[in-house]
């Protein structure tokens, strides 16, 4: 087995945004417009784009590893139906996909504060400030793609 690691700057949430904002207008337009299955189809197109740069041998997809940040707003398992529906009768049937989902949180630019965030609360706890800057939570990229050659 051998892991193709697709490096973060690839992958940013440009990238995956695009994706899915031409996803969902064309899902949106059918009046299917789950936000998880807009995610799943362009999981899938990258990693099926992916693929063709490979070498023959990269041929079976075990795994697919995706980071999101909580403010992303995906349901893990809402994601995980709609990539396995997705993907019957692909050469990705057999992967499975893997999230990691990263906590929300901040840095009050006031106090210096470092704090996670709570429902969505945008003010600091220490000082009551909302001069904040979120650091993590906004994560949207596909970190790996494991395959057997």
């Amino acid at each position: 087995m051998s892991v193709l690691t697709i490096l973060r700057h690839a992958f940013q949430n440009k990238t995956i945004a695009f994706y899915c904002y031409n996803a969902y207008l064309k899902t949106a337009a059918c009046g299917k417009d789950m936000h998880e299955t807009s995610i799943a189809q362009n999981i899938i197109a990258i990693v099926q784009e992916t693929l063709k740069e490979q070498p023959a041998s990269a041929s079976s997809v075990k795994t697919v590893r995706v980071v999101i940040g909580e403010m992303i707003a995906v349901v893990p398992e809402l994601l995980h139906h709609a990539y396995d529906s997705l993907v019957s009768n692909t050469q990705l049937e057999q992967s499975r996909l893997e999230i990691s989902i990263i906590p929300i949180s901040a840095h009050c630019l006031s106090c210096d504060y470092t704090f996670g965030l709570k429902e969505f609360d945008f003010s600091c706890p220490g000082c009551h400030s909302s001069n904040i800057e979120v650091q993590t939570g906004n994560e949207f990229f596909i970190k790996e793609i494991e395959v057997e050659s």
